[in-house]
């Protein structure tokens, strides 16, 4: 997951000059740098916004190694995508580099679909092993 986020904004940025560009159907490519964090809250909040992150990266870091094997795909994909928007706040002076747009929704990233797409995994997980 790092490795696509991260080259998929190397992509974009490369391309910046032909930006935005309109795929259709209410999807587009444009460039965005978002020092917050989802619709950009907390915008202002600088560096406590980085060390929130680099926490959160320890704390899925620790879970996917003390976690049953059942967790660790999610947590995986949720780890690639925090480290994805970690290297970017070093990278981009606390901010995450978005290019992804669908309808009025704001900008997001490979990176920020990871993180759902693997939350979205882990509930899933959380609730059959429940049920078990």
């Amino acid at each position: 997951m790092l490795v696509a986020d991260q080259a998929s904004k190397w992509v974009v940025r490369s391309n910046a000059q032909r930006l935005p560009y309109r795929i259709g159907g209410g999807l587009r490519v444009d460039l965005a740098y978002n020092s917050g964090i989802s619709f950009s809250r907390f915008a202002t909040a600088g560096a406590v916004v980085t060390v929130l992150v680099g926490a959160v990266v320890a704390g899925v870091t620790a879970a996917l190694f003390l976690a049953p094997p059942r967790f660790r795909l999610a947590l995986g994909v949720i780890l690639g995508g925090s480290l994805g928007n970690l290297v970017d706040r070093f990278h981009y002076h606390g901010a995450v580099l978005d290019f992804i747009g669908v309808y009025s929704w704001p900008p997001f990233n490979v990176a920020d679909a990871a993180i759902f797409v693997g939350t979205v995994l882990l509930v899933i997980e959380v609730l059959r092993a429940s049920r078990a």
